[in-house]
């Protein structure tokens, strides 16, 4: 008999599919939650580095990925907003024909074709998604633990009921129902001082003027990053707007301004189209803990950073990617329950050590430096300007392909591996030791 039977995930967005994909392809049973009535179509990511589509390779993602994306996205820039003069640029062909290249697609496709992989591939009779199933909380006693939850949407037919599971796991995204039932709402850390506005823009300009791939916008009033988001002509374009007070009419009123000053060739309104928006605050927090008991927590339920680098989408499937590994041990009998501990104390410290500091430099070197300098001053530019500078690009390719510090392989902890004994008695690795192997990583 494994060691449990019934898991539940809170959460059908990217995480809360990708962690029950990957249990399915050994056979583990999930029930996945969902509080909306349907997937979640706003606007949020678009780019996913080198670490995030290697785990996409490994849930059988990727295939489908590549077919619904762009055929190229040739390089990721830096610009200065005054002159739309290039600071910087990341030539992305190098990788072009390298299976674990970044990933380009909207996080609502990306979460379609994760859905359709759940009730007609590999999790087909193995993840049951339950929509308009909104967790109330959680509790938990030894040997089980379970979610109350709001069924339905009309008054007249919503009901509560009580699932119990041997484990669940908070997917949920930032506003975590599994979060704030174990810790409140307060978590720690920042939300900065602006409002973030994300819309698909329709404009001419783009090509005209020989834009392509990823740009990010330096600029202390008009950062930002616009990036090819697709098929015919169609472009992501976020920026932050650090007015204190407005409502979210008020931010709208702001936008031709900003857009005139981003976009090249500084068009008027009647000159794009604009397809979808959506307004965010943006945070960079982390709870104490990822596991309390019978409940963990993942991705944006336990951490959120700022978008600027592509870091949050990125560090959610590397989480969900470890507990997964996690899980499969435990359930195959290769790892005790002390790899649960393991995953919430290195994803907890790879997070604040790395993913945090990296995504505040990365939003910083956009917003708050000077736009004239930067290209001279800072460090991570001189970087790329070394590596662009050798003939053969080898060094570039190495650095965009290479293993991250954010990445952890959790099977090293498995008693079968050869390092640990080959063997099931063999010792269990303490958590001061997984602690070590981060420091390691680095």
């Amino acid at each position: 008999m494994p060691p449990f039977s019934n898991l539940i995930i809170v959460g059908a967005g990217p995480s809360g599919l990708l962690l029950a994909l990957l249990l399915a392809q050994h056979q583990i049973p999930t029930t996945v939650l969902e509080a909306w009535p349907h997937l979640d179509t706003r606007l949020r990511a678009t780019q996913y580095g080198v670490p995030a589509t290697r785990i996409f390779r490994r849930a059988g993602l990727l295939p489908d990925f590549r077919a619904a994306s762009i055929p190229k996205f040739p390089a990721i820039c830096w610009r200065r907003v005054a002159d739309g003069e290039k600071l910087v640029e990341i030539d992305m062909s190098v990788v072009e024909g390298e299976e674990d290249r970044m990933t380009v697609l909207p996080l609502g496709e990306i979460v379609h074709i994760m859905y359709r992989h759940c009730v007609e591939g590999v999790g087909k009779g193995l993840v049951d998604v339950r929509f308009d199933h909104r967790v109330l909380g959680t509790e938990q006693e030894e040997g089980r633990a379970w979610v109350d939850v709001e069924i339905g949407r009309d008054v007249e037919e919503k009901r509560k009921e009580r699932l119990e599971a041997d484990y669940i796991v908070g997917c949920d995204g930032a506003s975590s129902a599994v979060r704030r039932s174990l810790y409140g709402k307060e978590w720690p850390g920042q939300t900065f001082p602006c409002r973030f506005i994300v819309q698909n823009v329709y404009y001419d300009g783009f090509d005209k003027h020989g834009w392509d791939g990823g740009n990010y916008m330096v600029d202390p009033e008009h950062w930002g990053l616009i990036a090819r988001r697709g098929h015919g002509g169609l472009w992501r374009v976020t920026y932050g707007d650090t007015a204190q007070g407005l409502t979210d009419g008020e931010y709208l009123e702001r936008r031709p301004w900003h857009l005139k000053a981003i976009l090249p060739g500084h068009p008027e309104p009647g000159e794009y189209r604009i397809e979808q928006t959506n307004l965010y605050n943006i945070h960079n927090r982390c709870v104490d803990n990822f596991k309390h008991g019978r409940i963990l927590l993942a991705a944006d339920a336990a951490h959120v950073c700022n978008p600027m680098g592509g870091y949050g989408c990125m560090t959610a499937c590397l989480d969900v990617g470890g507990l997964a590994d996690c899980f499969i041990g435990l359930y195959e009998g290769k790892a005790g329950e002390e790899i649960l501990e393991k995953y919430a104390l290195v994803r907890r410290d790879i997070f604040l050590k790395y993913v945090d500091a990296r995504s505040i430099k990365n939003l910083d070197r956009v917003s708050k430096t000077d736009p004239w300098t930067v290209a001279e001053t800072d460090k991570f530019f001189g970087i790329l300007r070394g590596l662009n500078e050798r003939p053969d690009k080898r060094g570039l390719k190495e650095f965009l392909l290479k293993t991250s510090s954010i990445e952890h392989d959790f099977t090293q902890y498995y008693s079968d591996r050869p390092e640990n004994g080959n063997s099931n008695d063999g010792p269990e690795q303490t958590v001061a030791e997984a602690k070590a192997a981060v420091a390691i990583e680095a």
